[in-house]
């Protein structure tokens, strides 16, 4: 297959679209940092950008924040001031759906890219023919450069077998920050599966999965995420049984695909935040999570392994369970997705 991009030119390949709702601070870390990114580009790769905020009817600084950068960014950058809140889902959409370029990467307004990221995405995107690109991020707190990551020349890794891909990223398919798409996808499932399920974006990524035919994995940090600052919803509903119910429908033809995330799910995201809820540290609204995460992957054996025991052990052993997890989620990888 010939790349969407040969070569650099005129036509821009890339949206940088970023959703957001009254984080004005948040969002002018984000922004600047993509202001710093575009900076960094020559005067031909920035022309292959374009950045687009949609601002879902902020009542705080956010229009400032927006038209600060926007000022800064000349004509690259588009804003959509939302008359009223249309809701975090449809919002996020929108992003999607205004994308005019080949590539879109809806970005959340509380992450931000590091340090040569963009350079490192647009080199991917001009080399292969993809239809989802995955960037390697880490979690902070307050300081996105609180862990600073030592930059290599990481390797990219390319799938022609979306198994391989799933069984490589899995859970994380779900975090939109993480992940560069192919634009144009029909949002057939928005309406129906995918609606009030807090997991928009897979209404675009699991069809490239299931149709695709090119993925890849930049193994190297691109992006740092904003950790703590989500919650006031049921983590077990959404990745459990909301996540199991849209990825058996969408990939209904691609079962593998569908069981490698969900495998991914019980085996890399549930054992810590079980641990956290059972210290009283979680931010989620789950009230039953054991019944919750039994309805929704009992019959997997993963579950039994990896989250039973951590509701039924005395916290202190159920830590020291983790960390035997832990370390056999090393030895075997993927052997376990």
């Amino acid at each position: 297959m010939q790349a969407v991009h040969s070569g650099i030119d005129s036509q821009p390949l890339l949206t940088i679209a970023v959703p957001t709702f009254n984080r004005s601070v948040f969002l002018d870390l984000c922004l600047k940092r993509i202001s710093d990114e575009l900076d960094s580009l020559s005067v031909e790769q920035r022309k292959l950008v374009k950045v687009y905020v949609s601002n879902n009817a902020s009542t705080d600084s956010t229009t400032e924040a927006i038209s600060r950068h926007q000022l800064m960014e000349a004509g690259e950058f588009e804003a959509v001031h939302n008359a009223e809140n249309i809701g975090a889902e449809l919002n996020v959409a929108q992003c999607y759906t205004s994308a005019t370029t080949p590539y879109i990467w809806v970005f959340g307004d509380d992450d931000v890219i590091l340090s040569g990221g963009l350079r490192k995405v647009l080199d991917v995107l001009l080399g292969q023919n993809i239809d989802a690109l995955y960037v390697n991020n880490y979690w902070f707190k307050d300081n996105y450069m609180e862990n600073p990551v030592r930059y290599g020349n990481r390797s990219i890794s390319i799938y022609r077998d979306s198994v391989d891909f799933a069984r490589r990223t899995n859970v994380m398919l779900t975090f939109i920050s993480g992940l560069i798409v192919r634009s144009g996808i029909a949002l057939e499932h928005f309406s129906g599966i995918v609606c009030g399920s807090n997991l928009p974006q897979l209404g675009w990524v699991l069809p490239l999965l299931r149709d695709g035919e090119c993925f890849a994995v930049i193994e190297d940090i691109v992006v740092a995420a904003k950790g703590s600052n989500s919650g006031g919803y049921g983590l077990v509903k959404v990745f459990g049984s909301n996540l199991k119910k849209i990825t058996d429908d969408i990939l209904k033809d691609k079962p593998d695909v569908a069981r490698a995330i969900q495998n991914g799910t019980i085996v890399n995201f549930f054992p810590s935040f079980i641990l956290e809820f059972r210290r009283g540290s979680s931010r989620f609204e789950d009230k039953n999570m054991i019944d919750g995460l039994k309805k929704a992957f009992d019959g997997n054996w993963r579950y039994y392994v990896f989250l039973a025991p951590l509701f039924v052990l005395p916290i202190s052993f159920a830590c020291f369970y983790s960390l035997l997890l832990k370390v056999l989620r090393r030895l075997l990888r993927f052997a376990l997705i």
